[in-house]
């Protein structure tokens, strides 16, 4: 079970790593394309296109990795004063609820990406591509996203000994 653990958090961090990849050429892009402007240069065509779709991919790609890390805004007010039996309690629901609620966003983007691909909708901006390329990243990370809140569950934080943060 272990490797399958850290096969698993190696599939997030690769997601990760990608994410902060898009963001980054994002940023030097835009950065770049504002030069260009600047100097009354010829700017990227299709760069606003690009940095949308790339924005949502990162955004999709990021928070499996960032559930992982419980780099995520949470509220300890409560679970920092409960006995460490009722904490892990608490947290182990916190994440079957969170489970049930990607498994729905799951469901709905599964359908969405399948009925774009059976239509054969196409997204015409400055690129024409197919509306399931870019409907097709949200099923990937709730699947990923589902099985984290489930490893969550099965091993709940022992949340006694941390401090709040308030």
């Amino acid at each position: 079970m272990t490797s399958l653990n850290s096969a698993f958090d190696r599939v997030l961090l690769a997601c990760a790593i990608f994410a902060a990849g898009i963001f980054g050429a994002t940023a030097v892009l835009i950065s770049v394309n504002v030069v260009l402007r600047n100097l009354g240069a010829a700017t990227i065509y299709g760069l606003l296109d690009a940095v949308e779709y790339g924005l949502l991919a990162a955004t999709f790609l990021a928070a499996p990795w960032v559930l992982s890390q419980k780099a995520h805004v949470s509220v300890d007010l409560v679970t920092s004063v409960l006995r460490p039996a009722t904490s892990r309690r608490l947290s182990r629901a916190v994440s079957l609820t969170g489970f049930t609620v990607s498994l729905v966003f799951l469901r709905y983007a599964v359908e969405a990406a399948w009925r774009s691909a059976e239509r054969g909708s196409m997204i015409r901006t400055a690129f024409t591509i197919p509306e399931w390329w870019v409907l097709a990243i949200a099923p990937v990370a709730f699947v990923l996203i589902c099985i984290e809140f489930l490893r969550q569950a099965a091993h709940p934080d022992e949340r006694a000994e941390k401090a709040s943060g308030l």
